[in-house]
């Protein structure tokens, strides 16, 4: 494949019809046979999706593969992790696209990258060579024994980014991760004084602590408040356990929350009332369970145990999340919610619940209401267990 999209005339080609789509490119030209037009078109339809993951590195006419281009690290989420993950070596055991080894370079002085796939570590080498990278170097083949070809401590950090499939779906079960963390845990602590590795963002941070006791931190990684990366951090001879959520912005704007994993803080309970500010945290901060940290540090209230809603008397501009103003509030019954709906002619509202037994469709099919709008209705209960619905604008 990349002798094939290194010809100039295929270079040419790309460059010429990167404004057109795939099936356009396959349509027009699969009867030509000087051209490999199926490769060509893979290539320019990553290159759209690379402008908008990868904005700085795609203007360097680099080479891609789809489904290594969908998993890898977007820049946001691979600078956050080279601003954490510094030292002189490290190793990278699952490199893919090598997106992830790009950013270490900047922090390192030297960089291995493994790849078990032959012709994703080609693509990968050529994109470092492009780049000008010179302190990478590429292992093609599986991970873990290229580690054990290198002394005890010799890495300052391990970095994994397991595969995560069962029979081609994406699994949260640990069980299918390659390579298998839980199984090599032993070895990477003893090349390496630090561990990373990724979860699936689904995963549970109780069951990171079953699984893992000696972990040593659990961190949460938003961006858009969608919730991108899971991370486990292993550091030789740290008894601190922490968990953090970091939310990302741009490349030098990012909020950072962290708490101690078994610290315990004290919640307070109010009735969300008209005039009231309500506040939704960010993905990364309920995902990390730090709802209770925020609540302590901007002096908001839970409506109840159960949920990550919160509210204040107080308008607070810099609060990591959503924030809504509250209309109206009452207890839930579904005949008296119709009513209310009708007298304020509502008939299309954004809906979500916490903590309520009905689902969001389920609610917006009870009440005939459209999705959209300016009102935001939230479905939950109150500290005492009772049905309520809120209606709030941004």
């Amino acid at each position: 494949m990349l002798t094939k999209l290194l010809r100039n005339e295929v270079r040419k080609f790309i460059e010429e019809h990167k404004d057109f789509s795939a099936p356009e490119i396959i349509l027009k030209y699969s009867s030509n046979k000087n051209l490999p037009i199926k490769e060509i078109a893979e290539q320019v339809e990553c290159i759209k999706k690379a402008e908008k993951k990868l904005p700085e590195l795609s203007k360097h006419n680099l080479l891609y593969k789809k489904v290594s281009l969908e998993q890898a690290s977007s820049e946001l989420t691979a600078n956050y992790k080279s601003q954490k993950i510094k030292g002189e070596r490290i190793i990278d055991l699952t490199g893919g696209l090598g997106i992830d080894s790009i950013y270490f370079s900047k922090n390192f002085e030297e960089v291995i990258y493994c790849e078990l796939n032959e012709e994703l570590a080609e693509i990968a080498e050529y994109n470092f060579k492009v780049l000008g990278i010179k302190n990478i170097v590429v292992k093609k083949g599986d991970g873990i024994k290229t580690v054990n070809e290198f002394s005890d401590d010799y890495f300052d950090w391990i970095f994994v980014d397991p595969s995560r499939r069962d029979k081609d779906k994406r699994s949260v079960d640990i069980k299918y991760y390659s390579p298998d963390v839980v199984e090599n845990m032993n070895l990477f602590l003893s090349k390496s004084k630090n561990i990373c590795f990724k979860l699936a963002p689904a995963f549970d941070i109780k069951e990171a602590e079953r699984i893992f006791p000696t972990m040593n931190e659990f961190s949460v990684v938003s961006v858009k408040n969608e919730c991108k990366e899971v991370l486990s951090f292993f550091n030789k001879g740290n008894q601190k356990k922490i968990k953090s959520a970091a939310i990302l912005k741009e490349e030098n704007d990012t909020e950072i929350f962290e708490s101690e994993i078994d610290k315990n803080i004290e919640t307070e309970f109010s009735f969300p009332g008209k005039g009231m500010f309500f506040y939704e945290p960010d993905a990364a901060i309920t995902k990390a369970d730090l709802t209770k940290l925020i609540a302590e540090k901007y002096n908001l209230k839970f409506i109840n145990p159960l949920s990550d809603y919160l509210i204040s008397e107080n308008d607070i501009q810099s609060f990591p999340g959503r924030k809504f103003k509250i209309l109206f509030t009452d207890f839930y019954n579904e005949k008296k919610v119709k009513q209310y709906l009708s007298k304020e002619k509502i008939d299309k509202a954004n809906i979500a619940r916490g903590n309520f037994p009905h689902k969001p469709e389920t609610i917006k099919e009870k009440l005939k209401l459209r999705d959209g709008g300016d009102y935001y209705l939230f479905f939950t209960k109150d500290k005492n267990d009772k049905l309520i619905f809120i209606n709030t604008v941004k």
